[in-house]
């Protein structure tokens, strides 16, 4: 599988899936009654089961990749995330809205860890972090659209046939797949159809400051910042004024976030591809390391809400390029260690890093820390990692050896793996 077709398809297919369980976070805590719900605390466990359940499901769906092709997992992720989102529209009481986001669970486990064997599989040193921009600001189209439509068609039409329609428009990367190549297999099946190569083992001593940088990225964007904006905005008052637009605390907490939505499209395939270039990724993971440091800490500091809004869209703009260059570290250092047990280790990072930060940052809070301090301690991790990344050897970055199409990325003390070569070598031998 090469070129950027099978992995752009595989975002279009990812964010169709991603409509209803994006509606769902608009829709359901106001229309919650119309779905048999008792009490706004079974909304918040309904909206973050299927967070949980991915714990547990994404070393099993690695193994399951390693069997079976790559278009009949993600078939199997339709499916199952189209009769998921039609299913809202029945649910009826607790135990229904629990089986069916623990079902949305695997589908999306199915989705991510899918994508990411499209990537690596797609890509080279040459393009990897653009394909892995690519495929996130792609499927986030589907977080965007299935927000903005969902908040409009819910008070319209209601939830059920709001879900009826996403459900059905799920359906269409079914239609999608019928164009993703056939040949396309993942783990084992792949071993089978070409030469095996050396094994390396998993190499924590390398994978694990990779994987603790997707687990913190996650913590901070996907689940502190959303999880406590509104609250941060309070400390302005209850209505904000900015520009001659007075709107609630809530109100201008949906638009910076959906702000991001509205880029993460057009921007992270970008920074990808800047990454991608012969500075490889770490100095420009570095750089935006150090600026959403200092974004945060400007927030802190800022007392007026114009400056306080410009430091937060710095932050946002730091989470899009983070998010991409921490999962496109990951894809290098699978490939440079052929081991596809750190993709879902990767997948398993980012879930727990999202579905940790709202109850550290609210454990914090009840044990008498305010938001500052939240706050402070992402910055301060941030900073860590900075420093941390600077002084380490350029691990993640393509090597010339890849850029040109030979061997795989590495980066032993800054120095170009040649492995291939080596084995070459042994073969004439």
């Amino acid at each position: 599988m090469t070129g950027k077709k099978p992995v752009v398809m595989l975002g279009l297919v990812t964010a169709l899936c991603l409509l209803g369980d994006s509606m769902l976070y608009i829709v359901l805590p106001i229309y919650w009654r119309e779905g048999g719900i008792a009490s706004l605390w079974e909304v918040g466990l309904i909206l973050s089961v299927n967070r949980w359940i991915r714990l547990p499901i994404h070393p099993l769906v690695g193994r399951m990749y390693r069997k079976i092709s790559l278009r009949a997992g993600i078939l199997l992720a339709v499916v199952l995330g189209s009769l998921t989102t039609v299913g809202y529209g029945f649910a009826d009481g607790l135990p229904a809205w629990l089986l069916l986001r623990s079902l949305w669970g695997v589908a999306w486990s199915l989705l991510r860890i899918g994508g990411y064997y499209a990537i690596i599989r797609a890509a080279s040193g040459k393009n990897r972090g653009e394909m892995t921009g690519t495929y996130n600001g792609l499927y986030r189209l589907g977080s965007l659209v299935g927000m903005a439509a969902g908040g409009l068609l819910g008070p319209w039409i209601g939830l059920r046939d709001t879900s009826l329609l996403f459900g059905g428009l799920s359906l269409v990367g079914i239609f999608l797949l019928l164009s993703f190549p056939s040949e396309t297999v993942s783990g084992r099946e792949a071993e089978a159809k070409k030469e095996k190569p050396a094994r390396h083992p998993l190499g924590w001593g390398r994978a694990f400051p990779v994987l603790f940088s997707v687990f913190w990225v996650a913590l901070v964007f996907q689940g502190i910042l959303p999880s406590t904006l509104s609250a941060f905005i309070l400390r302005f008052g209850e209505t904000v004024t900015l520009m001659g637009f007075t709107l609630a605390a809530t109100a201008w907490s949906g638009i910076l976030q959906g702000a991001r939505w509205g880029w993460e499209p057009f921007l992270a395939g970008r920074i990808g591809r800047w990454s991608d270039g012969t500075s490889g990724r770490i100095p420009l993971f570095v750089a935006s390391l150090i600026l959403s440091a200092a974004g945060l800490s400007a927030m802190l500091i800022s007392s007026a809400f114009p400056l306080w809004t410009a430091a937060t869209l710095l932050v946002l703009l730091t989470g899009t390029s983070l998010t991409t260059l921490s999962d496109a570290l990951a894809a290098d250092e699978a490939v440079r260690t052929r081991n596809d047990s750190l993709l879902p280790l990767t997948a398993l990072a980012q879930d727990l890093g999202a579905a940790v930060g709202p109850v550290l940052a609210y454990l914090l809070m009840e044990s008498g820390a305010d938001l500052w301090r939240v706050y402070a301690t992402a910055a301060a991790g941030f900073a860590a990692m900075a420093w941390f990344w600077h002084r380490s050897p350029s691990c993640g970055r393509a090597g010339k050896k890849e850029r040109a199409g030979g061997a795989d990325s590495a980066c032993s003390a800054g120095v170009v793996r040649v492995n291939e070569i080596t084995r070459r070598e042994e073969r004439k031998k």
